[in-house]
């Protein structure tokens, strides 16, 4: 019998889950912090209406934190503290593809806790680390209602290499080994690094409740001084496709 020595080729390591935090914006008896969250390429095809709808499974019967009820998908500038363009690759044909995106939610306290506010947001993130490593039946039950429900192209995507039972669990593998692999988290970003122009005018009149840019946080919203836009001039039709 003749026998052969195979070796067994290493096992890629799963890419680090990246946050950015912005610096602390202040208003009235709030404190607010944006913090964008970068995926790895192993789960490019999660986006925030799955795990906000797995975060809001998770809170069903309690009352949901604002930073769960935050959580979105933004398109993100092309160049960090760039001109005001949407990242976007072109594709084989010349033809722009569909603009690049990231999760990003706002952290939300009142003032008087603003001690415990990086404690707080500390939680929020191993929060959903926490779900989605160790809460399977839960997972189970979002992924099935996510796949039906909401990411048809996703669907379209797999199903020349896997039935829906075999897609579920790889996304459930892929999900559980992502969110159990090393995290890494960078503070006080300014906003322009992801932001574009609308977005974060969106931010500072939705969220904060300003109608003019924040002096005293100017700082944590364009990193360059000379290329602060006017506040009533930025519109939606103004981001560069």
């Amino acid at each position: 019998m003749k026998t052969m020595n195979m070796q067994l080729a290493p096992q890629r390591q799963t890419g680090p889950i990246v946050y950015y935090s912005s610096g602390l914006f202040e208003n009235n008896n709030s404190i607010y912090r944006i913090v964008f969250m970068k995926l790895p390429d192993d789960i490019w095809y999660v986006k925030a209406p799955f795990i906000k709808m797995m975060l809001e499974k998770v809170f069903d019967g309690n009352e949901v934190p604002y930073w769960v009820t935050s959580l979105r998908e933004i398109f993100i500038r092309k160049q960090p503290h760039g001109p005001n363009q949407l990242d976007r690759t072109k594709r084989n044909n010349g033809e722009l593809g569909f603009p690049k995106s990231m999760i990003a939610f706002t952290h939300k306290l009142n003032r008087t806790a603003s001690l415990f506010e990086r404690h707080s947001l500390s939680y929020a993130i191993a929060k959903i680390h926490n779900i989605f490593a160790n809460n399977v039946s839960r997972l189970n039950e979002v992924l099935h209602s996510w796949l039906c429900e909401n990411q048809r192209g996703i669907i379209r995507y797999f199903t020349e290499k896997f039935d829906q039972e075999a897609l579920l669990i790889k996304f459930k593998k892929d999900l559980n080994k992502t969110f159990k692999a090393k995290r890494v988290i960078n503070t006080d970003i300014a906003l322009d690094y992801f932001l574009l122009d609308w977005d974060i005018k969106k931010f500072v009149r939705n969220d904060i409740g300003l109608n003019h840019w924040p002096e005293n946080e100017l700082r944590y919203i364009y990193r360059c001084a000379k290329r602060v836009p006017d506040f009533d001039t930025i519109t939606k039709s103004g981001n560069k496709w």
